[in-house]
């Protein structure tokens, strides 16, 4: 049996940040982990400058209830979940990003939470673990899973180098430059169809 598992935003959904930053002018809100590659200090950082902004939580969430799914997003998901296993590992936010999630018909996902105060600050980001995306493939192979891995960060390379096949997608070229050993593409239809032929050569073996 296999499980194909997902990045979020940049993979199936654009990145939330860059839309509150495109609302609010603030340009330093566009960095995401394809700049910053520690998770932790990007959203160490990013909860400053709400801070020292004074942007309340509500204002990034609106700004995720009114995001879609890249084109093509909910079709190539309907469609790999019709023959495979399909579990989203994400550090994105379940309040935050659940909007979006419903858009894609509630997909199976791990990331995390966010905490806000009674001002409608936000003031703190709960990790269900560090480096969840690579344990949560190690814990998949010890049930005797095959696994893909999809992500386009360098917050998603553990998991890439962790499962049984790796693929990079819409990534940036200094991405791919630094890791030539996994497979990267931008559309849907040639990520489908490389999970595909990974699966049936497993098969075949």
């Amino acid at each position: 049996m296999e499980i194909i598992c997902l990045d979020f935003e940049g993979v199936l959904s654009p990145e939330i940040w860059i839309g509150l930053a495109n609302v609010t002018g603030i340009e330093e809100l566009s960095l995401t982990t394809r700049d910053i590659p520690n998770y932790n200090d990007l959203m160490d950082k990013r909860i400053k400058i709400l801070q020292d902004n004074n942007i309340t939580a509500s204002a990034l969430f609106e700004v995720a209830n009114n995001l879609e799914p890249m084109r093509g997003a909910k079709e190539f998901l309907d469609s790999i979940r019709c023959h495979y296993q399909v579990i989203i590992l994400s550090d994105t936010f379940y309040d935050l990003a659940k909007p979006i999630f419903a858009k894609l018909s509630w997909p199976t996902v791990f990331c995390h939470t966010l905490e806000r105060d009674k001002h409608d600050r936000l003031v703190k980001y709960k990790i269900r673990v560090d480096d969840h995306k690579k344990k949560a493939i190690e814990n998949f192979k010890k049930l005797n899973f095959k696994t893909i891995a999809v992500g386009d960060s360098y917050n998603d390379l553990s998991m890439l180098y962790e499962s049984d096949y790796g693929i990079l997608f819409k990534s940036p070229q200094s991405i791919r430059d630094s890791n030539e050993q996994f497979f990267s593409c931008d559309n849907y239809n040639e990520l489908k169809n490389k999970i595909d032929s990974t699966i049936d050569g497993w098969k075949e073996l």
